[in-house]
């Protein structure tokens, strides 16, 4: 990562900039792949302000501090670049598992290898009206239609259910639990 400091009004020290380089390479453990960094250092009369901008690929973060002396201002403006980057790692690592634990539908549910469509792509949307009922109606309703499952709201837990065919004459449940 390169990491750029501009002092605007005042003299950078070496120890100023160290603490600088310590400050923004921090904030690598929240977000590995940051591209290049620049702090920008101002001093106007009693206000030192700390500028921290951040590069990583897709994003552009910028954040401010003000404080009273230059180190607690650098803190301010580290510690919001650090918030940001968690969060940006936070959604990015969300949006790789679709921010959902995915449970698998037993295998009377998934479409055959033939009709398979390809990842990302939907084939046919239908609409399902849920129906408080009980697991016998449900099983009853089931089998007066060609579909494998039916949804519906169980009446003894109150919870989304699911009743598939499996085999013959046999049946499945699959409740669905909200944690």
């Amino acid at each position: 990562m390169q990491l750029n400091i501009t002092a605007r009004h005042l003299d950078l020290t070496p120890a100023l900039s160290d603490y600088i380089h310590r400050k923004v390479e921090k904030a690598q453990r929240f977000f590995d792949g940051i591209i290049w960094a620049q702090a920008i250092l101002t001093v106007e009369k009693h206000r030192h302000i700390a500028e921290i901008i951040v590069h990583t690929p897709g994003s552009t973060f910028r954040t401010e501090g003000e404080a009273g002396d230059l180190y607690s201002a650098v803190d301010l403006a580290a510690h919001k670049i650090d918030l940001h980057l968690s969060k940006l790692k936070s959604k990015q690592k969300d949006h790789h598992r679709d921010g959902r634990v995915k449970a698998r539908l037993p295998i009377a549910l998934e479409a055959p290898a033939e009709t398979a469509v390809r990842p990302g792509s939907v084939s046919e949307v239908s609409k399902a009206i849920l129906e408080p009922q009980s697991l016998t109606s449900a099983i009853r309703e089931l089998n007066a239609q060609p579909r494998p499952f039916l949804l519906f709201i169980n009446e003894r837990t109150n919870q989304v259910s699911a009743v598939y065919k499996k085999g013959k004459d046999d049946f499945g449940l699959v409740e669905a639990v909200i944690p």
